[in-house]
């Protein structure tokens, strides 16, 4: 029998004595009423019933309260189950990628067709050991020159597996072009007319020549045998435009400078700066981290925008349009410089501080200090702002940083989401002091830094005379660069995987008995490279209650694991290997990607 099945009995057995005194009483008074004394007096009787019917009534209201009280937190959590559910399909769609090859196929790129049927398993492979529910479909398009006949001028195969796509590519053969230019845009055009179905859709385009046409190169006209071709652009224009709308983005592997006018050209068609970018790539062997870059940052894009979303759209957590129309962004102007801080004005606020105790339930601490803060922000993240600001310390001021969400609206700039941000923060210090205290002594094969938090303080800034606030977090300023080592959906930074990082998060999982773990680090090594100083942590806890809309519960715990390899730090805590995680035992693969080809927007190819 549940609590409130017993306090409702204890309720009605109550009632049930009140009602007999009820009867007892009656008797008395009809014994008075005929002058028969009685030896129970009739005004203890009255007060005894008076007693008890108010803590009956009592009992009930407290229990109609709990019962309340559960129902409601029985629609949060379906609720938030609900919504979170759907927030891992999309991120597992988001894993669901079209690649297509677009190469010149003369005879000067035949070294790079065979690099990409050579390295193509290994490319799936290593994607697939990266990405928990990676699925991808592969299809080239390889084109040729006017001069050839139409079943000799394209290799085209749609849509497929890894299987079909190598013994398609085997197949393929270069041939001389004539003249130096190539029908890159019957390419495009071939391109445009695959099966594109996947959530994330990428073209891969590798070509050391141009296009033909005056308007894709500044090469002699006997070089260019077409060199009226496209005279107005029309063309190409409708290419980059049509695979904008499709969702395509459009990745360029640079060979020579040739190429260079014709990518500025395809970049002029569009407004989407973005659209198209473009890799230096310099030597073949450089195509794998190519083509693996390529695909990274497109499902790194999508599942941020996903997240972003998320995380401020809690109406319709997944419709960015519901997020465009109901989520209100302020006029945000940025100076970049540090103010004046002699021409601004103190304030004194009010601070709130939280502190951590062993069972990771945090307690509040109020402040009055003295800050001042930048009128314009200088700079931003996904959803807040930053600020420059002073904190007074004694007679000292000291710098720090101001933080406050972008949303205006009510929903998006709440008391609650600061205070969120701040139990996580300070649950997430005292786990990494607990980490440090009980990390074993390093050895000749691991180095287990320190970690530390940047401990945050949610301010109260006055706004005019109505008891209105203004709400910003506070936290010190850091020099340094900021790096990103994880997130709160899988994703590892296998360019600095920060070892002990990975195994603090995998510690905390048993540390705290698989309630929670901290994920989503980012932040800078201090110097000494022996300490991480951290800022903005994500929760995720089986309590769906605390730590905001990051915490994804037990689906977030799972995808952590997902992507998660122990190293040789998880080995020295002597952590446990759990259900969710791949079957590997270490992520030799990196070395692959190790030397990335330089990269850089196609806009920015104008400049060279």
């Amino acid at each position: 029998m549940d609590k409130t099945s017993v306090t409702i009995a204890s309720a009605v057995n109550t009632l049930s004595d009140v009602a007999a005194l009820r009867r007892q009483l009656d008797a008395i008074e009809r014994n008075e009423k005929n002058n028969i004394s009685g030896n129970i007096s009739l005004e203890n009787i009255k007060k005894q019933c008076d007693v008890l019917q108010k803590e009956t009534v009592a009992k009930l209201s407290a229990t109609t309260q709990q019962q309340i009280e559960a129902q409601d937190h029985l629609h949060f959590v379906v609720k938030r189950t609900k919504e979170i559910n759907e927030l891992i399909k999309s991120l597992n769609d988001a894993e669901s990628v079209d690649v297509c090859f677009l190469m010149d196929c003369t005879n000067s790129m035949q070294k790079y067709i065979q690099e990409v049927k050579d390295r193509i398993f290994e490319t799936v492979k290593l994607l697939k050991s990266r990405f928990s529910f990676f699925n991808i479909r592969l299809a080239f398009v390889g084109y040729r020159d006017f001069n050839l006949t139409p079943d000799k001028q394209f290799s085209i195969l749609d849509f497929t597996d890894e299987k079909e796509f190598y013994s398609f590519v085997s197949t393929v053969k270069c041939e001389y072009g004539g003249d130096v230019c190539e029908d890159v845009l019957g390419g495009l055009q071939k391109t445009i007319g695959l099966s594109w179905k996947q959530t994330v859709r990428i073209l891969i385009h590798v070509s050391d020549c141009p296009s033909h046409g005056r308007r894709y190169h500044n090469l002699p006209e006997d070089q260019d045998f077409y060199l009226s071709h496209d005279a107005d652009g029309s063309i190409g224009t409708n290419c980059i435009q049509q695979l904008v709308e499709l969702r395509v983005r459009y990745f360029f592997g640079r060979l020579t400078n040739l190429t260079d006018k014709m990518i500025q050209q395809f970049a002029k068609s569009t407004s989407d700066k973005t659209a198209i970018q473009q890799f230096h790539l310099e030597k073949f062997q450089n195509l794998l981290p190519f083509i693996f870059d390529s695909v990274t940052r497109s499902i790194s894009k999508k599942t941020s925008s996903i997240m972003k979303t998320y995380a401020v759209n809690s109406e319709n957590p997944l419709n960015t349009e519901s997020l465009a129309k109901n989520s209100v962004r302020r006029s945000i102007v940025f100076d970049g410089k540090e103010p004046t801080w002699t021409r601004i004005q103190p304030k004194q606020v009010q601070v709130v501080k939280y502190e951590c105790n062993s069972d990771l339930n945090c307690e509040e601490m109020m402040q009055s200090k003295n800050i001042k803060i930048a009128d314009s922000p200088f700079a931003e993240g996904a959803l807040r702002l930053a600020y420059y600001g002073l904190l007074q310390y004694k007679d000292i001021w000291g710098k720090v940083v101001f933080k406050e969400y972008k949303g205006v609206t009510g929903g998006d700039n709440t008391k609650e989401m600061y205070l969120e941000m701040l139990d996580c923060q300070t649950v997430a210090d005292y786990l990494a002091q607990e980490f440090n205290k009980v990390s074993p002594a390093t050895n000749s094969t691991a180095m287990i830094k320190k970690i530390k938090f940047i401990m945050t303080k949610l301010v109260f800034v006055p706004q005019g005379n109505e008891g209105k606030f203004r709400y910003y977090t506070m936290e010190r300023f850091i020099e340094g660069a900021y790096k990103k080592f994880s997130n709160n959906i899988g994703y590892v930074n296998h360019q600095d995987p920060a070892l002990t990082l990975q195994a603090f998060s995998h510690w905390t999982y048993e540390r705290t008995n698989g309630e929670m773990i901290v994920v989503d680090l980012q932040g800078i090594d201090i110097g000494d490279h022996q300490t991480y100083l951290l800022t903005d942590p994500c929760i995720h806890a089986t309590d769906l209650k605390r730590f905001g809309r990051t915490n994804l519960g037990k689906a977030g715990i799972k995808r952590f694991f997902q992507t998660h390899v122990c190293n040789i730090i998880c080995q020295t805590f002597k952590l446990k290997r759990n259900e969710h995680q791949p079957d590997r035992a270490s992520s030799k693969c990196d070395s692959h990607i190790c030397e990335k080809p330089n990269s850089s927007m196609a806009t920015e190819a104008s400049k060279k």
